[in-house]
């Protein structure tokens, strides 16, 4: 069996790259689409199309570019493999959006961009997606990417607007419209992002560090002597946050070069403690804090649970507050939650959700700072299972039952570690809260989420980027 006629060199790439196995080489050769690719526009396409179609993951990847990094003396085209494997990471992102040759081909069709512009584009896109073709969301990318020139997507723009109402010209003046939305965000984003950067560069390192280590919430733990659930107030808990915030203001010091700003560094206070909820199976308390720096205050929420499920040395971990509001705000009398996401279950619903947003991502902000690497302090403990980039998921509410059998909808609060805003802030990633209602469906006895997801993730995640960035005012896609 050989690869399609259309593409004899590009799996062929990868295997001689060290990129992928000789296995891996028969299993694409063995799969049912491969015959029927279209030609691909290089090695970086083949490789994604492999990840979006579940022949190599991410972590198999990362693997084989270690293999090939580690052996770069011996290694003729280490340079190339990581250049196709940073091409590819881009093409999946887009996949997982919906952005793909797909939704190139349905909006030329439908007139609103021209034969080249498919063309280029379709040079840097995936061949296929991890999500349905998403047509407003790709007219935007193109724009945004300036593979579109604005002058011709607002001409675009009027000859929509100027056609009689019928069945075609409503859905392109839906898709030009949603776009657009995108496209107001994204500029939105980007305006705000230059602001807080320099911002940034002016106010120093105070906010950033207590936003990384407090207030964003989920990134540090932080040790408590005393065995048993201190209360959220208790005299260890205020002598362990005295001393992260003392440890904050002495690292600031420490990186501030300039002695006039060093010399206006001063330790935060910690005020206002108090509890919101006590999970009485877990032996965990949600607390929340007034952070205080001068004339700035800042609401903080903090943790207070055992290191291990049997262990009687406890920690304070940093946290979200609105994680913390929702995890033990909703808790009857004996410390359990009222909400379970019922039909579906907590667990249940927690692992669709999970499936749903793997292949999603933001758009690949390839143009945004890389993280800068920054100390932390010898109080912090990390836990892996905070790193991953769905941290937490809560139910908020009881799940209602969708018009004709078609589901069930469960408000959730999802605590979310953004890479974008952790290169803003120059972290690995910042901890957001995503708030709203998704939609699960049941398929042969198992729940997953539904079609509509992926719209409602992307456009949830860029409602709590620009409300953590302080914009209240963009348009948002519906």
């Amino acid at each position: 069996m050989t690869t399609s006629a259309a593409n004899p060199d590009a799996f062929l790439a990868l295997l001689t790259q060290g990129l992928i196995t000789d296995a891996q080489h028969d299993a694409v050769l063995a799969h049912p689409e491969t015959a029927a690719l279209p030609p691909l526009p290089g090695p970086a396409h083949a490789l994604a199309w492999m990840r979006v179609r579940g022949l190599i993951t991410q972590e198999e990847q990362d693997a084989a570019l270690d293999r090939i990094e580690s052996a770069a003396t011996d290694h003729p085209h280490a340079d190339d493999a990581t250049d196709i494997a940073i091409d590819a990471d881009d093409l999946v992102d887009l996949a997982g959006q919906g952005i793909t040759h797909e939704a190139l081909e349905a909006l030329h069709k439908d007139g609103l961009i021209d034969a080249e512009t498919r063309d280029i584009a379709r040079q840097e896109t995936p061949v296929t997606g991890s999500v349905p073709a998403a047509l407003p969301a790709t007219l935007a990318w193109l724009v945004t990417e300036e593979l579109l020139e604005k002058a011709s997507f607002e001409a675009t723009r009027a000859q929509v607007a100027a056609e009689p109402a019928f069945a075609l010209a409503a859905e392109r003046a839906r898709i030009v419209k949603e776009a657009q939305a995108l496209i107001d965000a994204d500029a939105q984003l980007m305006s705000t992002w230059k602001s807080n950067t320099q911002r940034t560069r002016r106010t120093g390192a105070l906010k950033f560090l207590l936003t990384v280590l407090v207030l964003g919430g989920g990134l540090g733990w932080y040790l408590l002597a005393p065995a048993g659930v201190p209360g959220c107030d208790a005299a260890s808990t205020r002598k362990t946050l005295d001393r992260l915030m003392f440890r904050v203001g002495m690292d600031v010091r420490m990186h501030t070069i300039d002695p006039e700003q060093r010399a206006d560094v001063r330790t935060p206070t910690i005020g206002a403690l108090r509890e919101v909820g006590y999970r009485k199976a877990d032996r965990v308390r949600g607390c929340t804090a007034v952070i205080t720096q001068g004339d700035d205050k800042d609401e903080m929420a903090y943790t207070i649970g055992p290191v291990a499920p049997k262990s009687d040395e406890m920690i304070v971990r940093g946290a979200d507050p609105t994680i913390v509001r929702a995890r033990f705000g909703h808790l009857d009398a004996s410390g359990k939650p009222r909400y379970n996401a019922e039909p579906i279950g907590r667990e249940a619903l927690e692992a669709a959700f999970r499936a749903g947003a793997a292949p999603l991502s933001a758009r690949q902000a390839g143009s945004y700072p890389r993280p800068r690497a920054h100390s932390e302090s010898s109080m912090v403990d990390t836990d892996p299972a905070r790193s991953r980039e769905i941290a937490e998921i809560e139910v908020t509410g009881a799940c209602r039952a969708l018009e004709n059998d078609a589901g069930q909808a469960c408000p959730l609060v999802v605590e979310y570690n953004d890479r974008l805003l952790g290169a803003i802030g120059g972290d690995d990633s910042t901890s957001i809260a995503l708030s709203g209602e998704f939609s699960f469906v049941q398929d042969d006895g198992s729940w997953r989420v539904s079609d509509d997801f992926p719209k409602i993730f992307t456009r949830t995640l860029l409602e709590a980027r620009l409300k953590r960035m302080g914009v209240t005012d963009a348009a948002m896609p519906q």
